[in-house]
């Protein structure tokens, strides 16, 4: 059973994989999700700027409007929606006037209301007579009605009998926006088309006029609608100020009246409406802000007229395409919130967010091939926005793990650095007493033997010190080094003159550089006293002249100079040596690392002299360079300010942190 239990068990995935997946299923979780919740709140804002920022389509010319304004009202001395005499008068005067067709938007019953005795006359049959005779003659004419709870409210008889279709300027209330913003306009209702789309279709009664672009059917009703285009002329679509419409506009009162000039709605699609300032039911809403001017309605019914004969409708991004950009949004956002600082993250969500909303008011211009498209913002904001500030506490939890698991570290490594440090002072200290004894016995035993030893034994003895006087320097750096890591370091500045500083270190090296035929020459400029710890720039100074001397072959020169430089001195050591590849500068001031190459192997040391070097020099805030041909030679140049003040080192105890190297190919300060 255990074999056959392990043999169905599934194979541990590679930590990248596993990465890979998580990212995927947290990117394809929170699209889903946003694409469940209603959005229109966010929509129909982010709708509306669009609609304010693209280009608008100009005016077909074939559509002109005829307003029963507060002119009309006025010059005839009526009331709206006037008796049923004006409207036989409109109706002749358009027949005459040879116009294409005529949408009439009127609600009848109100003129029965108001002209009761016009219905009982022949006026009523009058009118119905000229319908039909334009509708003969090719001419059609369509009566737009009003809708209410219970349904489409028909014409009175006998203009019942005229063509009719529902007119509604459709305002968002119950879905998307619920601002009551006109934004879609309806095509069909329970199967039968709305006003605009019947007008359509019996002006090219012998073609078929197909579903705006962008149909859709409404969940909510049984109704289909399309996000029609707002058009302008001479970049205008109204103005309120001039009641200026951009389409051509004339006044009821002037039509009756005879005094459109005549051609002038020849061959035009005609539609008749309302429009009166003090009548709030004549306008609507077309964006959601508060400073928004609401526009006439039956201006709005001419933009829907003009979207449908000319298949102008926006096209909504299909939902399936959404959701793929919602799930690569926020892949993106969390691959990258594990990958970048959150700064960075910031920064990238804005840039998307930006280059979202620039595409979708791009897809929304009127470009041929291209745009009338309608990107929802919404869904791939809101993914951005999720995505960021779910990601941002995965980010905050997976860095403080981190950090919790580099301080276990850190601090096992801090007692591992601390036990090797005791460990290196407990033996050192141990070894300076027999290192001592052996001196000294070895000492007593030249001294005792005197001339009775051979010059054999002579040179032995001369080792035997010489081996035991590195060991002991050895040991006094190890300890000095353990001494840092435990107190650190105490500098007492006193005033000193650097020459005669200089000039004491070589006066204790003249004679290894005389060893090996190495001549010392200085260029001290007259230098002011300035302000140091003497002790420790003495050993800088004597292990940087001791390398110089070491590393240097016979027969050539190690130059010293020193500059004073406006608030610092500068002390310069020169040799001929074998100098130091580039490859290893980097590591050249690092604890116990020495220079690997033929010519150092024979060359004896600690690894220490130019690590406690650096460190002494940056305890007097002051820097060292170093510039190094390779088989040329090498140059360090030590810089010191000239009136260095005691709060300006870090007193007792200076810790010294390890500065950022970098390779060198040519002069440069390394350590600034």
């Amino acid at each position: 059973m255990r074999k056959l239990t392990g043999a169905f068990r599934l194979p541990k995935l590679p930590t990248s994989l596993q990465e890979t997946l998580l990212h995927l299923l947290l990117a394809a979780v929170i699209s889903v999700s946003v694409m469940a919740f209603p959005l229109g709140f966010i929509e129909a804002p982010l709708f509306d700027i669009r609609q304010n920022w693209s280009a608008k389509k100009t005016i077909d010319e074939r559509i002109a409007i005829i307003t029963i304004d507060d002119q009309t009202l006025n010059q005839l001395s009526e009331v709206s929606p006037l008796p049923l005499k004006y409207h036989q008068r409109a109706v002749e005067e358009l027949e005459r006037q040879e116009v294409r067709a005529v949408g009439y938007v009127m609600d009848f019953n109100k003129v029965q209301q108001l002209d009761d005795p016009g219905f009982k006359s022949e006026s009523v049959q009058d009118f119905y007579r000229s319908t039909v005779r334009l509708n003969a003659q090719g001419i059609p004419f369509m009566l737009g009605i009003p809708y209410d709870m219970g349904g489409e409210v028909s014409a009175p008889y006998p203009l019942n009998q005229i063509p009719q279709s529902v007119a509604i300027i459709h305002k968002d209330g119950a879905t998307f926006g619920r601002d009551k913003v006109t934004r879609r306009a309806l095509v069909s209702l329970y199967e039968k088309m709305a006003f605009e789309m019947s007008l359509a279709n019996r002006i090219y009664s012998n073609e078929t006029i197909l579903n705006p672009p962008g149909t859709y059917k409404s969940s909510e009703a049984d109704a289909q609608y399309f996000l029609f285009r707002l058009h302008q002329k001479e970049g205008r679509i109204y103005d309120p100020e001039y009641e200026n419409f951009a389409y051509p506009r004339y006044s009821f009162s002037d039509l009756v009246e005879g005094k459109i000039p005549d051609g002038t709605l020849k061959d035009k699609i005609v539609l008749v409406g309302t429009f009166q300032r003090e009548t709030p039911s004549d306008f609507t809403l077309i964006n959601s802000f508060q400073d928004s001017t609401p526009v006439p309605k039956i201006l709005i019914q001419a933009n829907i007229l003009d979207s449908i004969l000319n298949q102008q409708g926006l096209r909504e991004i299909p939902a399936g395409i959404l959701t793929v950009l919602c799930f690569l949004l926020s892949l993106v956002v969390v691959i990258a919130s594990f990958r970048i600082r959150p700064s960075r993250l910031i920064g990238l969500t804005l840039v998307l967010l930006a280059g979202i909303a620039l595409i979708a008011l791009l897809l929304f211009q009127p470009i041929p091939f291209f745009g009338n498209h309608w990107l929802p913002l919404g869904a791939p904001f809101l993914s951005l926005t999720l995505s960021f500030y779910l990601m941002i506490p995965l980010r905050l939890y997976s860095e403080h793990r981190k950090r919790f698991a580099l301080e276990k570290e850190n601090q096992v490594l801090h007692e591992v650095e601390e036990l090797k440090t005791n460990f290196i002072q407990l033996v050192t200290h141990d070894l300076k007493t027999p290192v001592a004894r052996i001196q000294g016995l070895t000492e007593q035993l030249r001294r005792s033997l005197g001339n009775h030893l051979r010059s054999e034994d002579s040179d032995l003895i001369e080792h035997m010190l010489s081996a035991n006087h590195e060991l002991n320097n050895f040991i006094g750096s190890l300890l000095e080094l353990t001494k840092l890591d435990s107190q650190g370091l105490r500098v007492s500045l006193q005033s000193k003159d650097v020459n005669p500083l200089l000039e004491a270190v070589i006066s204790k090296h003249r004679f290894n550089a005389g060893s090996k035929k190495i001549s010392i020459e200085t260029d001290f400029e007259p230098l002011f006293p300035i302000r140091i710890d003497a002790e420790l720039i003495s050993k800088v100074l004597s292990n940087l002249i001791d390398n110089a001397i070491k590393y240097s072959p016979e027969n050539t020169t190690v130059r010293i100079s020193t500059r004073e430089s406006g608030d610092r001195v500068t002390i310069t050591i020169q040799d001929q040596g074998v100098g130091i590849p580039e490859s290893e500068m980097p590591n050249l001031f690092s604890r116990f690392y020495r220079v690997k190459n033929d010519n150092t192997y024979r060359v004896k040391g600690t690894g220490l002299g130019l690590y406690l070097s650096r460190y002494f020099i940056e305890a007097h805030q002051g820097s060292i360079e170093v510039y190094s041909t390779e088989g040329h030679g090498t140059t360090f140049t030590i810089s010191l300010p000239v009136n260095l003040k005691d709060q300006e080192v870090n007193q007792p105890g200076l810790r010294f942190q390890k500065p950022v190297t970098k390779p060198v190919g040519k002069k440069e300060n390394l350590y600034a």
